[in-house]
């Protein structure tokens, strides 16, 4: 699981076209290349804060416009005044501005090397994205922000839980020791046989 101070690192490292891409990433959990890099401006609505897919998506669920936070609005807004082309794509080639980034693996590569932080591929921000998401939001709000058609797969993009799911045990438990007792278990071995007295002995 990515920490935020990791985050901040990287962000700080990345040059300023895939600091906006991690995050719009981060912040919305979309695909890395068929949701992000390849976003045309006309898909994205920042009045509305929604990006608009078209129908060249992987399931008809993944069509669902995809809520923008205002921090990523802000964000897509200062990029658009700021990019010196005039390209469709919200990221466009270096070398052909009338297409979209192709691959951005050697500068995620560099940026994870400088920012000191271990290597993982950048499609892990969507599963960074439903983490998160999934502390604070019920079950219904991660399906549908992760645009996905069964609850369970959310399962499969939920990172690092081992302390989330310690945090709640403590919360759910907090009335059985707020007294503070210490409760010690003690091993108790089997009963001694009482020794029976013979007659002579009792008389």
């Amino acid at each position: 699981m990515l920490t935020i101070e990791e985050e901040r690192r990287i962000l700080d490292a990345a040059p300023v076209y895939l600091r906006v891409a991690i995050i719009l990433l981060a912040q919305t959990g979309g695909r890395t290349y068929s949701e992000g890099f390849s976003l045309c401006w006309s898909q994205v609505d920042l009045e509305g804060k929604l990006i608009r897919l078209n129908n060249n998506v992987k399931t008809p669920g993944s069509a669902e416009p995809i809520p923008l936070s205002q921090y990523a609005c802000d964000v897509l807004q200062a990029w658009k005044k700021e990019q010196a082309s005039k390209s469709e794509y919200v990221f466009p080639s270096p070398v052909l501005p009338n297409r979209p980034i192709s691959t951005v693996k050697t500068a995620w590569k560099a940026t994870l090397k400088r920012a000191g932080v271990t290597a993982f591929p950048i499609y892990n921000l969507r599963h960074i994205f439903c983490t998160r998401l999934s502390e604070v939001a019920p079950d219904a709000v991660v399906q549908r922000a992760m645009r996905h058609t069964s609850p369970e797969t959310k399962r499969h993009y939920q990172l690092g839980m081992a302390e989330q799911v310690r945090t709640q045990s403590i919360k759910r438990t907090s009335g059985c020791t707020e007294n503070r007792k210490r409760y010690i278990f003690v091993t108790v071995g089997p009963p001694k046989r009482r020794r029976r007295l013979s007659p002579s002995v009792t008389n």
